[in-house]
């Protein structure tokens, strides 16, 4: 006997097994594979009764008058038996349906996340080919720094005693037009030459920021808005690691020159608020640049003289932390932000 149960258990495992492999697959939850058990554990109940009452019928047939009546019971309970087997098949096709319907739910989620991935590195590298383009077109005209105005005399002074030292006299009696990342290089020995102090270079980096604003300005705002994409990227579309991905080979894409003249053009009160050199520090942006520790200051990417301080170092230390609300008064519009419209304006009064 207890083989016989044994078997016939062995037997049950066994189908159940083929069952469960037709319907589960590698998303089911617990949940689920209760419910296939208890389906099989009812189509088997329902075979074995209908079985046996089969046999019962065949039996009596053969051995007594009352088959007859058995068959009328037989053929009274027969229809409710399949009209339970239809719907135990309706049931078991919603199963599978429901198995196929994840599935397609799993490729589209496949196609999507990687359609989502390549519209990310289609943004990406298009940055980084605007980024490139906006390098081949540097431009910086020199006389723009050694012609004098009456606002700047003390400050193009220095200029022209730049020029005279490194380009010779003749460089202030023609136009000079410097290209590419060459405008780097020159920028920084112009913020150098003469310089008496880190502090001193700055503020001439700082007249070029404010009065000469179209020679870089276009350069870091491109640099910014594209780390800024890269940070803006929800974690379920774009993850830390992958951030950092893109983050580094867009490092990899500045010379040392350019990560000097974005140190500086990052400090506080030169270009914005902070918003910019945050995403420096996060994605540390200037690893790479090459710093020299000398008397008065540090040297920036073989800079002649100091073009960095103790004081701007920290300012790189951490991320500046801003107010939730921002109290600051915009004019807005087409403005934005921009501080130096004015807030209120006078309306011209209009005739009546």
């Amino acid at each position: 006997m207890d083989k016989m149960v044994k078997k016939m258990k062995g037997l049950w495992e066994k189908k159940y097994s083929s069952f469960q492999g037709m319907l589960m697959d590698s998303g089911e939850s617990k949940e689920d594979i209760l419910l296939h058990k208890v389906l099989f554990t009812i189509i088997s109940l329902a075979i074995a009764i209908a079985g046996l009452l089969f046999l019962v019928n065949l039996v009596l047939i053969f051995i007594t008058d009352k088959a007859g009546a058995f068959g009328d019971f037989f053929g009274g309970i027969l229809n409710p038996i399949l009209t339970f087997f239809t719907l135990f098949g309706l049931i078991v096709t919603i199963v599978i349906q429901r198995k196929e319907f994840r599935l397609a739910r799993f490729e589209y989620e496949k196609t999507a996340d990687a359609l989502g991935t390549t519209a990310i590195e289609t943004t990406f590298f298009n940055i980084l080919d605007l980024h490139h383009n906006l390098v081949s077109n540097l431009k910086l005209d020199m006389k723009e720094l050694s012609n004098k105005t009456k606002a700047e005399r003390i400050f193009t002074e220095i200029a022209e005693t730049f020029f005279q030292r490194t380009m010779g006299n003749a460089l202030l009696d023609k136009d000079e037009i410097v290209e590419g990342r060459e405008v780097f290089e020159t920028i920084i020995k112009f913020l150098t030459s003469n310089s008496e102090s880190a502090e001193n270079s700055l503020e001439r980096y700082k007249f070029i920021q404010n009065n000469l604003n179209h020679i870089l300005g276009h350069y870091f705002r491109n640099l910014y808005q594209a780390l800024k994409i890269i940070n803006n990227y929800d974690d379920n579309k774009l993850s830390e690691a992958d951030k950092r991905k893109y983050t580094s080979i867009l490092r990899a894409q500045l010379s040392t020159k350019e990560l000097a003249i974005l140190f500086l053009n990052c400090i506080e009160g030169v270009s914005d608020n902070g918003e910019f050199k945050n995403l420096l520090i996060r994605y540390e942006m200037l690893e790479h640049l090459p710093i020299q520790a000398v008397e008065g200051g540090y040297k920036l990417a073989g800079s002649e003289k100091p073009l960095a301080n103790d004081e701007m170092f920290l300012q790189y230390q951490k991320e500046k932390v801003f107010d939730k609300i921002d109290l600051s008064k915009h004019f807005g519009g087409a403005f934005g932000k921009n501080k130096n419209v004015p807030y209120k304006l006078n309306r011209p009064s209009q005739e009546v």
